[in-house]
């Protein structure tokens, strides 16, 4: 299959709201070391009924201080990048961003891991020109991805993170896409 580095643009496009998974976590995330991927100061939680499109998609980590310039997004776990979402700008930092805010279908900008066992992660929002991997690229536990942004539907610099489950590989040459399933991410590190 090919294989684009990143995925570059500035169109805003629309991508399925993810479905909640089933109460039990997907088979295979237990065999995987995970740790948060970034530091925050406060959380928006995962919201969504089983078998519904989720209400909220992952967790936001929130870090509004000002005081700190840059904030690391690591990968939670190891794995291969399989999609890299570029080109979205942000408008602000600490408050609304009001440009483009469908680019990356509202994730603005955004890299996902594969964990294998069809199991990923997904980090949103990043800051522009601050993702330092490519699709293809393997990824150790805690390896920085990116920065903390503000990109896509955002409204202060926060990182929204996702864990799910897609059948099909994610296309790397391609818009934005969905997985199938969304699991509250938290659950990843009780």
């Amino acid at each position: 299959a090919l294989t684009c580095a990143a995925y570059d643009s500035q169109e805003q496009e629309y991508a399925p709201v993810q479905i909640t998974g089933s109460k039990t976590m997907p088979s295979g995330w237990n065999t995987i070391v995970w740790q948060r991927p970034t530091s925050y100061n406060r959380t928006a939680a995962f919201k969504g009924t089983a078998g519904r499109p989720a209400s909220h998609e992952g967790v936001d980590y929130i870090d509004d201080r000002t005081a700190i310039a840059s904030v690391d997004v690591n990968a939670a776990g190891a794995g291969t990048v399989v999609y890299v979402r570029t080109g979205c700008p942000q408008s602000a930092v600490f408050t609304a961003n009001q440009t483009l805010r469908e680019c990356g279908s509202g994730w603005g900008n955004h890299v996902v891991v594969s964990h294998g066992a069809g199991l990923y992660t997904r980090y949103a929002h990043l800051a522009p020109g601050s993702v330092v991997v490519q699709a293809g690229a393997a990824v150790v536990r805690g390896q920085r991805l990116a920065a903390m942004g503000n990109s896509g539907r955002s409204d202060v610099r926060h990182l929204h993170f996702e864990f799910g489950k897609k059948a099909t590989p994610f296309a790397s040459c391609s818009p934005s896409q969905s997985m199938d399933g969304v699991w509250d991410p938290e659950r990843l590190f009780r």
